[in-house]
């Protein structure tokens, strides 16, 4: 199964992981799984940013779903108030 406007590279696969919400239709996130040096990294599409690795292929989805869990969180507590970054520079 290809996906469309997503990137096929060799030795990836495409995946969808359901996203967690609290309506009855699970929401799936698109993810994709490289294998490299002995073990599995997968970058969940949807989410910019999101990148996870495991042992095993089932240990990089399982940690694919903590890792969307924690950014959805994450983006909920910046949401609810604005988010300014501040750089101090000391010598």
């Amino acid at each position: 199964m290809r996906c469309t406007g997503f990137p096929a590279a060799p030795g990836t696969r495409a995946r969808y992981v359901p996203r967690m919400h609290n309506s009855d239709t699970p929401i799936r996130y698109r993810i994709a799984i490289y294998r490299a040096c002995g073990c599995y990294f997968v970058q969940v599409v949807d989410l910019p940013g999101c990148f996870t690795r495991g042992a095993s292929e089932v240990e990089a989805v399982e940690n694919a779903r903590s890792a969307i869990r924690a950014y959805r969180w994450i983006a909920q507590a910046l949401a609810g108030e604005s988010a300014t970054v501040q750089l101090q520079i000391s010598a």
